[in-house]
């Protein structure tokens, strides 16, 4: 069936500023796509990344280049084959699902055979800081059961000390973002693991990661940026334990899940992550995530202002998804 097509490009501001190895923002920027039938429309969002040379005006002029496609009645298997994975197909796979639920009179939940998603437990970020202000910020948040911590190539230790020490009974996760060397991950690893931290994200870059082939870590390692789809995981068996799958990498819930599937077939560890977006283009993850070892879906918490029928964080509890945000059944 056809349908027409909208592109926004929107700005939210954050609580305060987002510090990883590679920059802080203190606003972030989405893409958001409608699909409407003329009475029932489909949302989704995307999120740009400068790690891969991507703005929010580029994702929209991709999404731009299968307007007419789109609007003569494309489908969410043939949109698969005529996009590449990444944050504007993300956008277009999400609406395709919300209008998919609503013309079906079904939510997604049945429609993917994952179920509504209920009770899970997101991790909460903790910015890279001094380590004494990533203290205080730890205290802050004491009463989280896993907090995720941001890292670059300093202070390593003394960053998760101080965290360590201000949020003893939380599960710690490190993630790197590419910013180590194998000496650093040499040198830190042991330490980390009797400070609390549970897990290690990417600690080296992706394309560079090789050298981990013949690491034995005293943690388990979860690829983040060296994993996007399913064509990655034959490279990453003796190198990671998990990866991290975010749909504005995989290209939207229908890789996503298709890639939870085979991940798990082979043995790793799943985590569900984001891109810094609302709870728009958190809402598909959510339905990727039953099962994963940890759910890293924390921007609603993070933003100063976020869309109607927002999702709530309390202590690492995610609320109820509403029908009324995505995915829902009219």
């Amino acid at each position: 069936m056809s349908c027409s097509l909208k592109i926004e490009i929107d700005r939210w501001p954050l609580k305060k500023p987002f510090v990883i190895a590679r920059g802080s923002r203190d606003e972030t920027e989405t893409v958001t796509v409608t699909l409407s039938d003329g009475e029932i429309a489909g949302r989704g969002e995307a999120v740009a990344s400068p790690r891969y040379d991507q703005t929010s005006h580029s994702l929209a002029a991709e999404i731009e280049t299968i307007r007419n496609l789109l609007e003569q009645g494309l489908d969410r298997l043939e949109l698969q084959q005529v996009m590449r994975a990444g944050p504007a197909r993300n956008a277009v796979d999400a609406a395709m699902w919300d209008l998919e639920a609503k013309r079906n009179h079904q939510d997604v939940g049945q429609l993917s055979g994952m179920g509504w998603p209920e009770g899970l437990q997101t991790v909460q970020t903790i910015s890279i800081l001094s380590p004494e202000e990533m203290g205080k910020e730890a205290g802050r948040l004491a009463g989280f059961p896993v907090l995720k911590v941001k890292l670059d190539a300093k202070l390593n230790c003394e960053r998760i000390a101080a965290v360590h020490g201000n949020a003893p009974q939380s599960q710690l996760l490190v993630d790197a973002n590419e910013s180590w060397t194998l000496d650093i991950l040499r040198e830190v690893a042991p330490q980390l693991a009797r400070l609390g931290v549970a897990m290690i994200e990417q600690p080296l870059p992706a394309g560079a990661d090789e050298p981990l082939r013949n690491y034995a870590s005293p943690l388990p390692l979860f690829a983040d940026e060296s994993c996007h789809s399913r064509a990655d995981l034959a490279g990453l068996g003796e190198k990671y334990h998990g990866v991290n799958i975010k749909l504005d990498k995989s290209g939207g819930l229908t890789e996503a899940l298709a890639l939870r599937a085979a991940a798990l077939d082979q043995g790793f560890d799943i985590m569900v992550g984001c891109m810094l977006s609302t709870s728009l283009g958190i809402a598909p993850a959510l339905f990727a995530a039953a099962g994963a070892r940890y759910v890293d879906v924390d921007p609603p918490a993070l933003l100063a202002k976020d869309r109607k029928h927002a999702l709530k964080i309390e202590n690492g509890r995610v609320s109820r998804l509403s029908p009324a945000l995505w995915g829902g059944a009219v």
